[in-house]
Parts: C-alpha cells; sequence; structure tokens
C-alpha cells in the first residue's frame, strides 16, 4: 500500500518539479513582478472590497460572475503557451545552436520551456479553480446569507493572486518568445530567457 502511494506521488509530481525549476531558473526580480506584486494587488483590491461586500453568498457571486471570464481569457493565454511550446520544439536552423548554448551551467533551452510550462500548469489550474466558483456560485441559493470566513478571504486571495500570475507570466513569456525568434547565432545574447 505504502509503496503503490509513493510510486503514485512520483508518477504525479511533474507539478511541483516544474515549480522547482521555474523558481531556480528565474531571476529575484521576475520572481518580484511574477509572484510578489500579483500577491500584493489582489490583497489590496480584496481589502478594499471588504468594505462594500459583508456576505460569503455575495462574495461568492462576485467571483462566479469574473469566473467565467476568467475562463475564457486564461484559455486563449493556456492556448498561447502550448501553441509556443510547439513553435520553440519544432524550430530548427540558427536555433540549434541555442537549444545548446548554456549561461552560468543552465541550458537557455530547457529554461524555456520550463517557463512555458509553468504558465500553461498554472492557467489551467486557474481554469479549473474558476469553473468550481462557477459551479458553487450557480447552486448557492439566493437565501444563503452569513459573515465571510478569514479563510474564504484567504481563498478568494489566493485564486485572485494565481489568476493575476498567470497573466503576468504570459506577458513575460512574450517578451522572451520574441528573444527566441531574433536570435542570432553570431551575436550575444544580451538579455537571455531567464532575464539574467
Amino acid at each position: 500500500m505504502a509503496r503503490g502511494i509513493k510510486q503514485f506521488i512520483k508518477a504525479n509530481n511533474f507539478h511541483w518539479k516544474t515549480f522547482k525549476k521555474y523558481w531556480k531558473n528565474s531571476s529575484k526580480s521576475e520572481l518580484l513582478v511574477d509572484v510578489f506584486v500579483p500577491l500584493i494587488v489582489s490583497t489590496a483590491f480584496l481589502a478594499g472590497s471588504s468594505f462594500f461586500i459583508s456576505d460569503f453568498g455575495s462574495l461568492i457571486n462576485k467571483f462566479r460572475d469574473l469566473s467565467g471570464q476568467v475562463i475564457a481569457a486564461i484559455s486563449i493565454l493556456a492556448g498561447f503557451n502550448i501553441t509556443s511550446i510547439t513553435v520553440i520544439s519544432a524550430t530548427g536552423g540558427q536555433h540549434e545552436e541555442f537549444k545548446k548554448r548554456e549561461v552560468e551551467g543552465q541550458n537557455l533551452y530547457d529554461a524555456l520551456i520550463v517557463f512555458f510550462t509553468w504558465a500553461v500548469i498554472i492557467q489551467l489550474t486557474v481554469v479549473m479553480l474558476s469553473i468550481f466558483l462557477f459551479y458553487l456560485g450557480s447552486i448557492l441559493p439566493n437565501s444563503f446569507h452569513m459573515g465571510i470566513p478569514i479563510w474564504g478571504w484567504f481563498c478568494a486571495t489566493i485564486w485572485l493572486t494565481l489568476t493575476i500570475h498567470s497573466i503576468f507570466i504570459s506577458l513575460r513569456n512574450i517578451k522572451t518568445l520574441y528573444f527566441y525568434v531574433t536570435y542570432k547565432p553570431h551575436e550575444s545574447i544580451k538579455i537571455p530567457p531567464s532575464g539574467r
């Protein structure tokens, strides 16, 4: 039984491995923009909302309305990142040299793939959470009234932070894709994909 659980975890820890590589390959300034700015923005947004929303049912309904739009927008971003991975993987020619290039012991091609892969993982996670929020808001009766518990605000902050994070990392990936597409083998790379 224990061996089966261990094998299950080992076979399904792709998300955790990708997150560790993303964290390792990102510079401090990138992590600041990709992770901490979304956390600050979502916390400030929800702190402001707490003055106007005091009912748990109202909070869930607001997020239900927002989640429908998030599902559509984030799905498009996930499609962009999946397509980018396909394009990067399929290109040859002058990019073959890029695929072998290393900076400070880090393979730039591997780092590039990790950024796009993490974006897809986090975006599909946001879509899944948004579907759950939409479903929860749809089945909640109109007569449901109670104060907003701390864990309710915490869950809302996590969801909003992940949503903003998925947008920011896609913006970074657009910049990274630009440097990859315009890469010239005989020119030095001033800004590698990791931003270092």
